[in-house]
């Protein structure tokens, strides 16, 4: 009997403490000025603590920005990472690849492949499906199957910087959502992803002792060679050659490929080997100087080596919002290429200056931006948007300045 009676004064509390804390959560009951003055001011202050956060978690996802007219400040990746839609669609959204699958996996793979947090979708490229899909996904270029059918959403991918793609004049009043390296893009498409420890998405955060983690303490230990460059693309309109040769006047520069007298197999280990134990620093020249395009050529070749990058692309800013802390030089800060030949020989000389463009590692790692998880979270319930004239938006005079600066 007794054992009952505690059974049931038991369960009569917890309901009591339960229906406390769910008339807190509803806004129900507030402290009053005895609350707060009493012994119990630590255990109020808890329950509204808890009261706080689930108010912030809703907020929270209320103000994803999730589209560049939310922001531009970031590239919003992470955001779109995190998105659920409060509600999916009736059936799993359709979409069409006419250009083919190009290594995306078919049906719903891909989604469970990538672990998605929606995987609400259906990729195909069966052209019978083209008038029915829910989505037609274009790459790179665009020849309109006919006009968009009502509800139906068409998106371009962009992935080359506007020097190398084509006249976009089918694009204008058609396209919905465009996905590119851009910042300024639906769907922000970079080459790679640094990302901050603490940024880091939890179904991707490195075990603190994984390799990619590790830190050296001398990263100019057993170097003997200063700048190497793996380039094949010779004449570029930023003329990034020009200024390679211009700089080896003042330093030594290897070229490998076709346009220097070095020769590599960069798809061997033994390359890549080389540029990590030789080399002091990499020419991350990218072959035009277009807002916001930065390829492998800076986040594998530099960063994903034991090199510091020396970059020619957009300006210092931008590669300052994608980049670690202080690991990277930029061309633009030197007058000439004489002067940077200056800067790298001190470098050279000084292995504390040297190392302190090295300290961001372990801070950080890559991460899989999952492209096709954002895409499918976001066309759920698409966003009502059509780019009115998206050539200019791609090709506008401003968007790449290759004039010499450099003497």
């Amino acid at each position: 009997m007794r054992v009952t009676l505690r059974k049931t004064f038991l369960f009569l509390y917890l309901l009591l403490c339960l229906m406390f804390m769910a008339l807190n959560l509803f806004g129900k009951i507030s402290p009053t000025n005895d609350e707060t003055d009493s012994n119990d001011y630590s255990t109020t202050t808890y329950k509204y603590m808890i009261l706080n956060f689930f108010k912030r978690a809703a907020s929270h996802k209320r103000q994803l920005a999730l589209f560049p007219e939310d922001s531009q400040k970031t590239d919003r990746i992470l955001e779109q990472l995190l998105y659920v839609p409060d509600r999916l669609a009736w059936h799993p959204v359709k979409i069409y690849l006419p250009q083919g699958a190009n290594g995306v996996s078919l049906g719903v793979k891909e989604f469970q492949d990538q672990n998605c947090r929606v995987k609400n979708c259906f990729i195909t490229t069966d052209r019978a499906d083209a008038a029915v899909a829910n989505v037609v996904f274009y790459r790179n270029s665009m020849s309109p199957m006919s006009e968009r059918r009502p509800g139906q959403l068409w998106i371009l991918q962009l992935l080359e910087n506007p020097e190398y793609t084509g006249a976009l004049p089918h694009a204008n009043r058609a396209i919905n959502y465009t996905a590119t390296y851009r910042w300024d893009s639906d769907l922000v498409t970079p080459y790679e992803r640094w990302t901050p420890l603490a940024d880091v998405p939890s179904d991707q955060r490195l075990l603190p002792s994984s390799p990619k983690l590790r830190r050296k303490s001398n990263y100019a230990a057993g170097k003997s060679k200063l700048v190497a460059w793996f380039v094949s693309h010779c004449q570029t309109s930023n003329n990034r050659l020009g200024f390679a040769k211009e700089l080896s006047k003042h330093i030594s520069v290897d070229i490998y490929g076709s346009c220097g007298s070095q020769s590599c197999d960069r798809l061997s280990d033994t390359c890549w080997k080389r540029l990590d134990e030789d080399y002091k620093f990499y020419l991350a020249f990218e072959n035009s100087n277009c807002q916001d395009y930065v390829t492998e050529k800076f986040f594998v070749n530099g960063l994903q080596y034991d090199v510091i990058p020396i970059v020619m692309g957009p300006p210092r800013t931008f590669y300052e919002k994608i980049s670690p802390p202080h690991s990277f030089i930029h061309i633009n800060d030197f007058k000439s290429p004489e002067e940077l030949a200056t800067y790298l020989h001190y470098l050279n000389k000084n292995d504390s200056a040297f190392n302190a463009y090295f300290a961001w590692k372990g801070s950080g790692q890559f991460i899989n931006t999952k492209f096709w998880c954002r895409l499918c979270a976001l066309v759920q319930n698409p966003k009502p948007k059509v780019a009115e004239n998206l050539d200019n938006w791609w090709k506008r005079s401003d968007i790449c300045n290759n004039a010499q600066t450099w003497t």
